[in-house]
């Protein structure tokens, strides 16, 4: 990894290439329009088509369902100790989660009339689990917990057709979550199309959440609109500020945790007011590459993307991590809390003793963040996401009487006629 100056042309020419927003290729966008749209035509037949092309798997339409007592003989095959761990994840997780339900509330206005905001759960919710390299359980949990937590009566999971027999983990995830009731083997494009549109065996949801590949992102982007989305996840980041105070070896060791998560176009940036520590994070990361898995890509992310970035004190500090705006920020210098209150990100962690991998693995708040420095305007995943809010209205006639006149007003002077009748044609006796 570099060692930039803040504030030099070097470093500024370094930040302007950092990955932002993703920008699909125009072949994966085609791609995509392509089997959308013969899902929507053709449902089922277009899905197992598909599935057999993509994924090389024929399956009868009657074996798109897995049901939930072949995930329990599938979850009985993960290692007894990984199931544990899952279930203390899952536990902690819901603790935390449990924490952001809302109620919604209610005012009673002196003339009689309400005002409500009713928070009711989404009906239904599509869950994507990717096979493969990304077959994560942990987001299985930080997906599907929120949206049970929310009080979602109908989540659909997907996954593509070897994802569960290939990795019995995240069958017992998905028992741990409580969401093994409508499991389908089918990824990809094809996937998150069923979801959108519906086909006789895959029901149609009001929103997709969990990662995937371009394919997956590329579909999810093109049905928002007819479905809601999560976000459009990138690659993962972390800024690290620090003082001289911050231990050189553990700093690198987070660095190259982000680091090694397998696209080679991860950020890992340490902001330092130490020159020396820049120095020394940068010669342990190098040497720690060896024991880091993806190898070659983790390698090439702290060589792309990957800098120590001297700055002339955590002030100017400050407004470098908050122009990165990143996916997860350790605060690691003195007075740390106090620094971390004046930081944007999208999870912060504050002092030696919480490096991002916690969050990761389920201490408690969600690890589905926003990356590309989306955190000026998203936040992480929670049960909002799987809730919506509406507001009730009951007016009695005097309450209506006392804000007719204004209603009146302002619908004249925006040129609606027809709406100020609509209050008036009540008191025309």
């Amino acid at each position: 990894m570099r060692i930039l100056r803040h504030g030099t042309a070097a470093a500024r020419r370094w930040m302007a290439a950092l990955p932002r927003a993703s920008r699909p290729r125009p072949a994966v966008t085609r791609a995509v329009a392509r089997i959308i749209d013969a899902v929507r035509r053709e449902g089922d037949r277009a899905v197992l088509r598909c599935t057999a092309r993509f994924d090389g798997v024929r399956l009868a339409a009657g074996r798109l369902r897995v049901p939930p007592s072949e995930i329990r003989v599938l979850a009985a095959a993960a290692d007894p100790g990984l199931v544990k761990a899952l279930r203390a994840m899952a536990r902690r997780i819901e603790a935390y989660h449990r924490r952001q339900g809302r109620a919604g509330f209610r005012m009673r206005l002196p003339d009689g009339s309400t005002l409500e905001e009713v928070v009711t759960p989404l009906d239904s919710v599509g869950l994507y689990v990717p096979g493969g390299a990304g077959a994560y359980p942990s987001s299985v949990l930080m997906n599907a917990i929120p949206a049970r937590v929310a009080g979602v009566p109908a989540v659909t999971v997907v996954t593509p057709p070897r994802a569960l027999e290939e990795n019995p983990a995240l069958a017992a995830a998905l028992l741990v979550a409580g969401v093994e009731a409508a499991v389908f083997r089918v990824g990809g494009a094809q996937a998150i199309a069923a979801l959108a549109f519906g086909t006789a065996r895959i029901p149609p949801v009001a929103k997709i959440v969990g990662p995937g590949n371009a394919f997956v992102a590329e579909a999810k982007r093109q049905v928002r609109g007819r479905v809601a989305i999560d976000q459009e996840a990138g690659p993962s980041e972390v800024v690290i500020l620090a003082d001289d105070s911050a231990d050189a070896g553990w700093v690198a060791a987070d660095l190259l945790a982000q680091a090694e998560h397998g696209s080679g176009d991860e950020t890992a940036v340490l902001v330092t007011t130490s020159p020396a520590l820049a120095e020394e994070v940068a010669r342990l990361a190098a040497l720690g590459l060896r024991s880091v898995a993806n190898r070659r890509s983790a390698a090439r992310a702290l060589r792309v993307n990957g800098a120590a970035l001297i700055v002339r004190d955590l002030v100017e500090g400050i407004g470098v991590v908050n122009a990165l705006a990143p996916e997860h920020v350790e605060v690691v210098c003195r007075g740390a809390l106090a620094v971390a209150r004046k930081v944007v990100a999208g999870a912060v962690f504050v002092g030696p003793y919480a490096p991002v991998v916690v969050g990761d693995y389920g201490i408690g708040p969600n690890h589905v963040l926003p990356t590309g420095g989306a955190a000026r305007r998203s936040s992480a995943l929670s049960v909002a996401d799987f809730q919506r809010r509406h507001s009730r209205v009951q007016m009695t006639e005097r309450g209506l009487r006392r804000v007719a006149d204004d209603v009146v007003r302002v619908a004249r002077a925006e040129g609606f006629p027809g709406h100020a009748q609509s209050v008036l044609t009540r008191f025309a006796r």
